[in-house]
């Protein structure tokens, strides 16, 4: 199950919360190469780590095996603080059902979760809680190689910037539409019968998307995205291993 915790709640997350900072010290730094997050303790935080954040934790056995991250644009986020010249001043949607979404990543240990990519699973999980929360925009910045195969996933996009070279790495920004269309495709797609949430009563939309129509599984799950949202550089690996 895909586990919702928002930044305020850490206080009584400090469990799971400590295997996702050395979660994503390990995917992002030790395995990515994103130098600029290497801390000495290998918990790997910043300054976006808000009571606004909310965090999306894929657990299997009870060890943290996707991980994925939300900050609202009504907040500081990367593209208002870390990347604003890729966008030369020009306006880009924010807003209460506008997020940014990245920190995205599996183990690459744990390539599936049963007959399922642990990828689809975290990305499938994600795009329902966008539904379930009536998001209506995601902005992402990433490569142009990623940009396509998230295109590719069905997402409806708008390109933000153009590629320009960053930190000696090709970067721009899109802001893609989810949409419960593109949910049951994607859970047709990946054979996924069920919701993937586990959240409190207490953070339960109050409308909950329920469609729990027989689905079937598709033969091209396994395709893996990582989105570009550190300092340092982006990766794209296939069955499970990154996102």
């Amino acid at each position: 199950m895909l586990e919702i915790i928002t930044g305020s709640q850490i206080g009584q997350k400090q469990t799971t919360m400590e295997k996702v900072w050395r979660f994503r010290h390990q995917r992002f730094v030790e395995e990515l190469g994103w130098e600029a997050l290497r801390r000495s303790d290998k918990r790997e935080q910043d300054q976006f780590d808000t009571r606004s954040t909310i965090h999306l934790v894929l657990m299997e056995m009870s060890e943290v095996v996707g991980y994925s991250r939300l900050l609202p644009t009504t907040k500081p986020h990367l593209l208002s603080h870390i990347y604003p010249e890729l966008l030369g001043g020009k306006s880009y949607p924010k807003g209460r059902h506008v997020f940014e979404w990245g920190r995205c990543a599996t183990d690459a240990r744990v390539p599936c979760i049963g007959d399922v990519a642990t990828a689809d699973i975290l990305m499938t999980g994600v795009l329902e809680f966008l539904v379930r929360l009536r998001v209506e925009t995601v902005i992402i910045q990433t490569n142009p190689m990623l940009v396509e195969m998230i295109r590719k996933r069905g997402y409806p996009l708008q390109v933000l910037c153009e590629p320009m070279f960053y930190c000696g790495e090709m970067l721009m920004a899109i802001a893609a539409k989810p949409s419960p269309q593109l949910l049951e495709l994607h859970r047709k797609t990946h054979g996924i019968r069920q919701s993937l949430l586990s959240m409190p009563s207490a953070e339960q939309p109050k409308r909950p998307f329920t469609n729990d129509v027989p689905l079937r599984r598709d033969a091209e799950s396994g395709v893996a995205l990582n989105f570009s949202d550190g300092v340092v550089s982006t990766g794209c690996v296939e069955n499970g291993h990154g996102l």
